[in-house]
């Protein structure tokens, strides 16, 4: 989990760079790699948050904590800003995407050997 996470952040850093000297890149580039990386990003921000403060690594989100994650996002960001700003657009295939993001962290941080986390070995 901790080397798909590094390597989400490194490609959402891209992305950002791509947009940021307008570099062209395919639309799905622009519209939904970030979306499938955003929840992975954040749900294991919150994991070593817990960690941090329970001292206990070998916890792991619950899927309710997942999927929580997942309507939050997709609630505020494809239900709530777009109402509120033109600078955003509800888009259903963003929300696909924290969907999948999802289901690739849970399914990651279940298949992570809980003597590999940070702190116990």
């Amino acid at each position: 989990m901790h080397g798909y996470v590094c390597i989400s952040l490194i490609i959402f850093g891209c992305v950002q760079l791509l947009k940021y000297f307008s570099v062209p890149a395919p639309g799905w580039v622009f519209f939904y790699l970030n979306d499938f990386l955003t929840i992975p990003i954040v749900a294991a921000l919150c994991l070593h948050g817990v960690w941090l403060l329970k001292k206990d690594y070998k916890i792991r989100l619950s899927i309710f904590s997942i999927f929580s994650l997942w309507a939050f996002y997709s609630f505020y960001f494809e239900y709530y800003l777009p109402k509120q700003s033109a600078r955003y657009t509800g888009d259903i295939l963003d929300v696909v995407c924290y969907f999948a993001g999802a289901v690739v962290f849970y399914f990651l941080q279940k298949i992570e050997n809980p003597g590999s986390a940070p702190g116990n070995q």
